[in-house]
Formats: C-alpha cells, sequence, structure tokens
C-alpha cells in the first residue's frame, strides 16, 4: 500500500543526487524532483532566497510528517516500510511484495484504513498543534484566520482583538481628509481642523459650531456634500475617540494605545490594525513563512488527502469502505467515485486558478480511467 502519490504513478528510479536518511528507525530517499516542485510551489511568496526557503522547508516537514503518519502506522501493523518524497508529493510503501504480503490475513480492511488516515491525520494533527503554541504564545499563524476566515475567536488568534474593538458601540467614528468636501465648505473645514492634520471629524466641526456660536449649521451640510462627490471618496476611514480608550482594558487598550501619536493625532483604525498586526506576528521573517506554510499545507495536504481520488489517501479509503460494506465489484466502484471527484477536483482547481492542482487531479481521473479499463477488460 502507498500513499500520497502511490501505486497509479508507482515509486520514482534512484538516482546519484537522492538525499536518503533515517527517520524514527524508517528510511527516508528524497528524489531531486521533490525539491524542484517545492521550490516552484513557494514562489508566489516572494523572490527573496529567504521567503521561499522558508515555505520550502514548511513543505518539506509538513509533507515527511504525512509519510511518517504511515510509516509508523505500517509499523504497528508489523509491516517494514520506507518513504520517498517526490515530485507527486510522497510516499510510504513496504520495503518488498513479500514484507506486505506476508502478513497475511491480519492486514484487513480496517488495518488498511488506519494506515491509510494516519498519514493526514497525524499532518493535520501537527498542524493544529503549531496554531496552539502559537496562541499560547500570543501570536498568530496569518492564514487561518486571515485566509480561510475562521473567526479569530474560535482559535484564541490575537488577531481577534481586533474585531472585540469593533463590536463595541461609538468605538469607531468616521473622518475624512478636507479636500474630499465640497469646495464650498473647504475653508471653514481648515479652521474647524484644530490639530491641523488636515483630517476632520465630525466632533471637530461640532465644536467648530459651538466656538462661533454659527447660526447656520456646518456639520450636516458638508457630510451631506460628500455624496455629491463619489469619484473622489474611498471607504469610509476610522478613528478611535481617545475618550474610548478608557473603556478598555488588556490586550485591547494596548494595541490601542500603540497607535496612539499623541494628544493632537487621531487614534486612526488603519494605525491600529497594522500596529496590533506586527505585534502580534513572528519577528523572523523565515520563521514566519516557514509557519504560515506549515499550517497552510498542513491543513490544505491533509484535506486534500483525503478527497477520493486514487492514489490519493481518500481513494484508498474509499475502497476499502466498498469492501467493509460488502458491495459487488467494490474496486471498481471505487475507481469509479475516482474519476468522478477526480474530475471535478480538477475543474474547481481550474476555476481557481490554482493550475498545478487541476492538472494533477485531472492526471489522476485519467490515471483511474485508464485502470478501471484494463480491470472491466480483464474480468468482463
Amino acid at each position: 500500500m502507498k500513499s500520497g502519490a502511490s501505486v497509479l504513478l508507482g515509486e520514482p528510479k534512484q538516482t546519484d543526487f537522492d538525499l536518503n536518511f533515517l527517520c524514527l528507525g524508517i528510511p527516508v530517499r528524497i528524489h531531486p524532483g521533490f525539491w524542484a516542485i517545492a521550490a516552484l510551489l513557494s514562489l508566489p511568496i516572494g523572490r527573496e532566497p529567504l521567503p521561499v526557503l522558508g515555505f520550502a522547508s514548511a513543505i518539506f516537514l509538513s509533507i515527511l510528517i504525512h509519510e511518517l503518519g504511515h510509516a509508523l502506522a505500517f509499523r504497528k501493523c508489523g509491516i517494514r516500510s520506507h518513504i520517498v518524497l517526490y515530485h507527486f508529493g510522497g510516499l510510504a510503501a513496504p520495503d518488498s511484495i513479500s514484507n506486505y504480503v506476508g502478513f497475511g490475513k491480519d492486514y484487513s480492511s480496517r488495518s488498511k484504513i488506519f494506515v491509510t488516515a494516519m498519514g493526514p491525520g497525524v499532518q493535520l494533527l501537527s498542524a493544529i498543534l503549531l496554531v496552539i503554541l502559537l496562541r499560547g504564545l500570543g501570536k498568530t499563524d496569518g492564514f487561518v484566520t486571515r485566509f480561510i476566515g475562521v473567526p479569530a475567536h474560535w482559535t484564541a488568534d490575537p488577531m481577534g482583538v481586533l474585531n472585540e474593538i469593533e463590536q463595541v458601540e461609538g468605538s469607531l467614528l468616521p473622518f475624512r481628509a478636507i479636500p474630499e468636501f465640497a469646495t464650498v465648505y473647504q475653508a471653514r473645514l481648515r479652521l474647524a481642523d484644530t490639530n491641523q492634520d488636515g483630517l476632520i471629524t465630525q466632533q471637530e466641526l461640532s465644536d467648530y459650531e459651538s466656538r462661533i456660536d454659527a447660526s447656520e449649521p456646518l456639520a450636516v451640510p458638508a457630510w451631506e456634500s460628500l455624496e455629491l462627490l463619489p469619484e473622489v471618496l474611498e471607504p469610509i476611514r476610522r478613528y478611535v475617540p481617545r475618550d474610548m480608550v478608557e473603556h478598555f482594558t488588556g490586550a485591547a487598550q494596548e494595541a490601542l494605545l500603540r497607535a496612539d501619536d499623541g494628544e493632537g493625532k487621531l487614534i486612526l483604525w488603519s494605525s491600529v490594525r497594522l500596529r496590533h498586526q506586527a505585534s502580534v506576528e513572528i519577528e523572523n521573517e523565515f520563521l514566519r513563512v516557514f509557519v504560515f506554510g506549515f499550517v497552510q499545507v498542513g491543513l490544505f495536504w491533509a484535506v486534500m488527502n483525503l478527497i477520493p481520488v486514487y492514489p490519493l489517501d481518500g481513494g484508498q479509503i474509499t475502497r476499502e469502505l466498498f469492501v467493509l460494506s460488502g458491495t459487488p465489484n467494490a474496486v471498481i466502484k471505487s475507481l469509479k467515485v475516482s474519476i468522478v471527484c477526480g474530475v471535478i477536483s480538477g475543474l474547481i482547481g481550474l476555476q481557481m486558478q490554482m493550475m498545478f492542482i487541476a492538472i494533477m487531479f485531472l492526471m489522476l481521473a485519467y490515471s483511474s480511467y485508464q485502470t478501471l479499463q484494463r480491470m472491466v477488460g480483464r474480468y468482463f
């Protein structure tokens, strides 16, 4: 039994450039094609060597953990195995056919499901444990909440402090730059701008009206004039009123104070966000990219491997579930599921412009189709 890139693709031939070592007593071989694909997948992170190396290292460690899960499960079942990492990912395979077959009837469908599920299970667990560790250190992984959209309070992501501030009524109020208002109001707005920062708040307008005892209101018509000039407006920008800071405690108050540039300045919400994010991110660039990549690959690769497509783990689990259910022609039916799911996954990859994933799944679907044709021709 193989995982990751599997029986349908086969184990790559050995080369003079392979890297060989032992990990937990299990032989590991890394084909040079693995590094090439890892580097290619790391390029979207940036062109600088350090982030590329960080992301590639995350890919290597996460996939190695995945295959170690399979190999350790093999060992638990009394089967010696080895690991190969190459351009299609990785595989854990028995050292020999006699070693695999010799285990005999004791290697049941339940044992096969156990071995197969251990790969993505251990990989997923490693990513989750890293997220938990980071939360304990007050750091963010930069992926789960920001890119997947999981609410920060579900994972205790310190970025959730920003959501807590936003939810307090009156904590965020709008401001605008003077040039954004209608020209007829700009001269008086400059007089209302007491701190001379070029930014106007409704509170400043109200204070100005009170000082000059204006008979004609300025605040309401000035703000209404913004609707007449949509071509120059940006999304409404916000600030935190200084008297609201004392309503917060702990991390929320620290985030606000961190963005406070002095009594005469507004506490801009954009500054609060940027400075808080900088404070909870890992400072070292290599580690930051490594953590981001390890969590991303750990979650994405583990879930992707559970899609019921041969030779991925999900395809093999589907086959064994068919066998356990006593369904006739279990392998043939699992191959049909693999073809359908492979095509669907490939099309989704194309739609999301993930070309590597799209091509891989379409190739795997075609491989399943070829295998199905050989089996049908042989048995029917």
